[in-house]
């Protein structure tokens, strides 16, 4: 999330939240998005709806591909597709070998 918008106690940045997806990763699931790009601090995929967030790329990142391991190493990219529609939400696109 960018650093603007850390706020720790609200939804999405709360510890037990954090730790619950670190169990995830932790049980065999890959984060494909993070894999492939894991120095990308502008990695957002929703944007607050105020104050021109989208077009700052001042956002969270709360849409991920979750894949065994065996499916992420087949992975060939995994792009945020921010320029796509109008919600404050972008879609998440795997694309596999």
């Amino acid at each position: 999330m960018h650093p603007r918008e850390r706020k720790p106690g609200i939804i999405g940045q709360r510890p037990e939240e954090r730790q619950l997806f670190e169990t995830l990763i932790a049980g065999g699931v890959v984060d494909v998005g993070r894999a492939l790009d894991p120095d990308n601090d502008d990695l957002f995929t929703w944007w607050p709806p105020w104050r021109n967030m989208r077009q700052r790329n001042i956002g969270w990142r709360i849409d991920y591909i979750l894949a065994s391991k065996t499916i992420a190493e087949r992975a060939a990219s995994c792009a945020v597709l921010a320029e796509v529609g109008t919600s404050d939400h972008a879609p998440v696109m795997m694309t596999l070998t």
